[in-house]
């Protein structure tokens, strides 16, 4: 029941904001639900300071979108009396009051460049993002155009594999200085229309386009300068294509062309799956996005940037920011509808906490244990300090000064004193580096303070960051999620310590046990060779390298309009943060890598290396570089598993619930050793190197023997299948629904094991390893589709079905050939470069596509399955009738083995026929002795289906005795046609078609009679087709008996 859970407790809340510090101590109650736990706080704050006091209680304001949720807190409202607006999640702007579209921004002040010197058919800059089919799509971006430029220009450019000119947006300068823009989709070109002026200028461009109608606009710095419709309207914008920033691609992502590059800069460029309207797109412009159906937001980390491209943050200052003012969501605590007020405004609002963490919170501020805070007492003077430290108040530290003053406290109680921390002087910790690090540096913070309080700062992140805070670390992690959180923090300090970054000072070193900080000023132009650091722990037994490589110290420091000759580098170095961190995760499919890796199973991800991070500052604003860089192997691996070296960085916008996540994209392995892995990645973070860790499931012998095996069954089977189609098509076998549907198979399936024995001589050839792959997943297709096909005709012979045989099969052909074909088609459009594996000519298991056959070869082998249990159940239930009829002839021991029997020879006798051998495929990982069953079972199908359903048929066996047969008939007829004396002169053919000799001596007169009389009764043709005559000579002459030949049915 809602409202169980009822308290009352003081908060004291101090924000900081514009130097004005609101204290305010409050009353709050407390509600649960489901899920959540809600915490009413009735002092009116605006609503910044609302969601940061939330934040330091390790919650958030809430977000209304449950009804059960909205029930709950309108429950607790209505206890508290209350009947007006509260805070709750959601910054808006006026501009898109009627959709409520929550904004990530409200202003911004820099801003990531990519500049485009000048023409060349190689700078570009690829979106690494997958971009799904399109209805309708809007793109904004801004552009400011080299007015040198001259001919087409290409602003990005979409390209799919069946069609490259997909969706385009080129622009070129006419003849009085404007530019001219068009956009291209699916080949269809609107008219040039000159939209702004090249002026120099930062101008923001967005085009929309929809299915319906083909209706297209294009936008200039907020205002529609043309529109219009009919621009392929036929099919949406495919999906999984290549997005290109700055080039016409000619092919997929690549053959650019110098005439149609871009000159000129270009940043903020962002991508939504719906048409914005007029409003929505003047909220993009001055820096408030919509969220809704935003499929891709500009990031360099989501960006493949080719080396040559330049890039600068730059100060920007966002149009008609004045008089533009942003409305924060509320909820009517009368209605429960939500609403729009101005920030600014004060009122009261709720704190929404997961429920586990809330119940943490509480049982953590409970513990009276607490030898930290005990020192912290004891040694500090200032009550301000405790009342900082506290889990349960609010307050915020509110300059630099005050900061430095608690972080030297904290920093000797827990160094000089050795006070142990409770996971509340954790979290309590950790909040205040929070505070300190999001505090932004004033006019009078001289650099000696920021240097001090850098220290300080490392000092205290340092000790929490220890191995024997191991086990608070597991404790918290459900409420802070994970040391990563503290890495977080250092690199917000270090941003926002600009005065110590831009300092033409020396370098400054802070080195502690866990966590080594460098800054260093360089002149470009000195690092010729690049900039190499080393790192390590304070004993210097070893080091891990970090730096930049000669390319990129040439980017930074390439001529152009935003030229800069100097640069600060900033390198952070985190030596046991693995130990804390433990088993990473990656974003692998294991239950693929358990069913298709050879010979390997994947058991896990491990962080094998000391972080460490790199950050480049020039103007005092990031930038991102290349990084290259060694890490040592500082964790020791099982000698019975086989170790992936993966580079790999920390995204904090991965996973943002859990804090983050490990990603590889942009980083690669350069070189492995056995004590240490080199890597290289595009872009500049927190790296580290991780550990895949695999079972070998099976040796090299076994592998060996594995293959051999297959090779053996495979070639085989071919052989096997080839003699079986021959004897269908040659034999007679007599035509029905089941012998063709027999051919199709074995068609499908000596088509796909001829292919799949000579396709590793495709691998080196990628067109023709393309073609084999796609060859391959059709027949293979196809085989299970006829295997498919044999259980539905199986079940038709069970089950009485209404349906001709010639309508029968034209169903049977679509199943079995239509939709393979139709199958391989739509995964080919879709897949891209993703459809073919690196090693060989197959599908890509490492990715979705290999359930394009997983998928159906499941759906068969389901189907198949049951339709054999439904023949036994009628087999065995056969058997048990007829011997009860025959019971009192047989023995009870001969009724249990015939109905043994009548169970087990369907089963032995449909399995390979119906495919069900590959569902030994699912358990080739768990042993060895299953591996070498699936290999027997599935590469000597064909030789099974050769003995079976040839060898031992009994239409196959007739059809050949009866050819026999018509072969000798035939043989004799050709020969008592040509040379009757030699027929009869042959005792072979005479005693083979057994009718006596061919020589008859002349017989007496009884016999003769006898004859006679017995000739009239017979018939004139005996069995084999002989017809006799004899007859009465002179008796002066001798007597001859002759005897003809004629095949039946002549």
């Amino acid at each position: 029941m809602y409202g169980a859970i009822t308290f009352w407790f003081c908060a004291l809340l101090v924000c900081s904001l514009d130097g004005v510090h609101l204290q305010a101590y409050s009353n709050s109650s407390v509600f649960q639900s489901s899920y959540y736990i809600y915490e009413y706080i009735n002092t009116p704050i605006k609503w910044q300071h609302a969601s940061k006091y939330c934040e330091l209680r390790f919650g958030s304001l809430p977000v209304v979108s449950d009804v059960e949720e909205r029930s709950v807190m309108l429950d607790l409202l209505a206890t508290q009396g209350v009947n007006q607006q509260v805070w709750i999640n959601g910054k808006l702007n006026v501009a898109s009051e009627r959709e409520n579209i929550t904004v990530g921004k409200i202003g911004i002040d820099k801003l990531t460049v990519l500049i485009f010197p000048n023409k060349t058919d190689t700078k570009h800059a690829k979106v690494l993002s997958v971009l799904p089919p399109l209805p309708a799509v809007t793109v904004c971006v801004r552009v400011q155009w080299d007015e040198k430029s001259f001919g087409i220009a290409t602003v990005f450019s979409y390209a799919i594999p069946v069609f490259i000119n997909e969706f385009q947006l080129r622009g070129r300068i006419d003849d009085v200085g404007f530019v001219q823009l068009a956009l291209i989709v699916h080949g269809h070109h609107t008219p040039y229309r000159s939209v702004l002026k090249s002026d120099r200028q930062w101008h923001h461009i967005c085009v929309t386009w929809q299915k319906a109608n083909g209706a297209w606009s294009i936008y200039a710095d907020g205002i529609k300068v043309t529109s219009g419709d009919g621009c392929y309207s036929s099919q949406i914008i495919a999906g999984s294509g290549t997005f290109i920033i700055g080039q016409d691609q000619d092919s997929l992502g690549g053959t650019f062309k110098q005439n149609e590059a871009f000159s000129g800069s270009i940043t903020d460029l962002n991508i939504w799956s719906r048409v914005l309207d007029a409003s929505q797109i003047t909220a993009v412009r001055v820096c408030s996005p919509p969220q809704t159906n935003l499929i891709y937001e500009w990031n360099l980390a989501s960006l493949e940037i080719e080396p040559t491209v330049q890039i600068m943050h730059i100060p920007f200052n966002c149009p008609a920011l004045e008089g533009f003012s942003a409305d924060c969501q509320t909820l009517d605590a009368v209605s429960g509808f939500k609403s729009q007020h101005g920030c600014e405004n004060p009122l009261s609002f709720l704190c929404q906490f997961k429920k586990g963490t809330y119940l943490k919170l509480k049982k953590f501020e409970s513990d009276p244990r607490s030898l930290f805070k005990t020192k912290l007492n004891e040694f500090s003077n200032n009550t301000l300090v405790t009342e900082y430290m506290s889990l349960g108040s609010a307050k915020l530290v509110p300059n630099i000064s005050e900061a430095e003053t608690v972080l030297k406290i904290v920093q000797h109680v827990l160094t000089i004193e050795n006070a142990t921390l409770e996971p509340a002087d954790m979290l309590s910790v950790i909040r205040l580096l929070q505070n300190v690090a999001n505090m932004e540096t004033h006019v009078n913070d001289t650099r000696e303070v920021l240097e001090n309080i850098s220290r300080s700062f490392i000092d205290v992140a340092d000790e929490i960051l220890d191995q024997h805070n191991a086990d608070r670390w597991t404790e918290i992690n459900e409420i802070v999620q994970g040391p990563m959180a503290v890495v977080y923090g250092v690199d917000r300090m270090v941003q926002n310590l600009n005065k110590l970054l831009t300092s033409d000072q020396e370098n400054i070193v802070i080195r502690n046990k866990n966590i080594q900080l460098e800054i260093r000023h360089k002149i470009l132009s000195n690092l010729t060779n690049g900039i190499e650091i080393y790192m390590s722990d304070m004993n210097n037994k070893s080091a891990d390298q970090i730096g930049l490589p000669k390319e990129a110290i040439e980017r930074l420091q390439e001529k152009g309009e935003y030229r800069l000759t100097t640069a600060t580098f900033v390198n952070t170095w985190y030596g046991t943060l693995h130990s804390l961190l433990g088993n990473g995760t990656l974003g692998t499919n294991s239950l693929l890598e358990t069913v298709f890796d050879e010979g390997f199973k994947h058991v896990g991800t491990q962080v094998a290396s000391a972080i460490i991070s790199s950050t480049v500052f020039q103007g005092g604003l990031p930038v991102s570089t290349p990084t290259q860089y060694r890490l040592l192997h500082r964790v020791k691996t099982v000698p019975a598993l086989v170790v992936d070296s993966v580079c790999a960085f920390w995204n904090f916008s991965l996973r943002p619930e859990e804090g983050g996540s490990w990603s590889t994209d942009g980083c690669r392995v350069v070189e492995s050793e056995l004590e240490s892995t080199a890597c290289f990645c595009s872009h500049t973070t927190n790296f580290a190197l991780l550990f895949q860790l695999y079972e070998v499931k099976r040796s090299p012998h076994e592998e060996a023997v594995l293959m051999k095996l297959t090779l053996i069954g495979c070639t085989l089977s071919l052989c096997a299948l080839v003699v079986t189609l021959i004897l269908f098509s040659v034999v007679g076998v007599p035509k029905s629904d089941r012998t063709t549907v027999h051919k199709n198979l074995i068609c499908a399936l000596v088509a796909a094991e001829a292919l799949l024995v000579a396709s590793e001589s495709a691998r080196t050839n990628r067109v023709a390893c393309s073609v084999v792959t796609a060859m391959l997943h059709l027949l293979f297709m196809a085989a299970f589709a006829w295997m498919l096909v044999e259980g539905i005709l199986l079940w038709s012979k069970v089950v009485t079905v209404n349906i001709s045989e010639e309508r029968r099969m034209k169903y049977y052909y679509l199943i079995g050939w239509g939709f393979p074909v139709f199958i391989v088609a739509v995964t080919l459009a879709t897949a891209g470069d993703k459809y073919i594996a690196d090693n060989h000519c197959w599908l890509n298991v490492q990715s979705e596509i290999i359930w394009a056959f997983v998928g159906p070869v499941l759906f068969t082998l389901t189907i198949n399955t049951f339709v054999l249990c439904r023949v036994v159940m009628i087999t065995v239930a056969s058997s048990q009738r007829r011997s009860m009829m025959l019971a009192s002839d047989s023995s009870l021991a001969q009724r249990v083995y015939s109905r043994t029997w009548a169970a087990i020879k369907p089963v032995v006798i449909l399995l390979p026929i119906l495919g069900l051998t590959w569902f030994c495929g699912v358990l080739v990982h768990l042993n060895i002795v299953l591996a070498y069953i699936f290999v027997v079972l599935n590469s000597f199908q064909g030789l099974y289906i050769f003995l079976v359903y040839a060898v031992y048929n009994s239409e196959v066996r007739n059809a050949i005795k009866r050819m026999k047969e018509k072969k000798k008939a035939l043989s004799f007829t050709n020969c008592t046609s040509s040379r009757p004396s030699s027929c009869l002169a042959s005792p072979k053919m005479t005693t083979s078609l057994d009718v006596g000799k061919c020589c008859i001596p002349a017989p007496d007169k009884s016999t003769s009679k006898s004859a006679q009389r017995g000739s009239t009764k017979k018939s004139a043709f005996s069995e084999e087709g002989v017809m006799s005559f004899s007859a009465n000579v002179a008796p002066d002459k001798k007597e001859i008996q002759l005897t003809a030949f004629r095949v039946s049915g002549l």
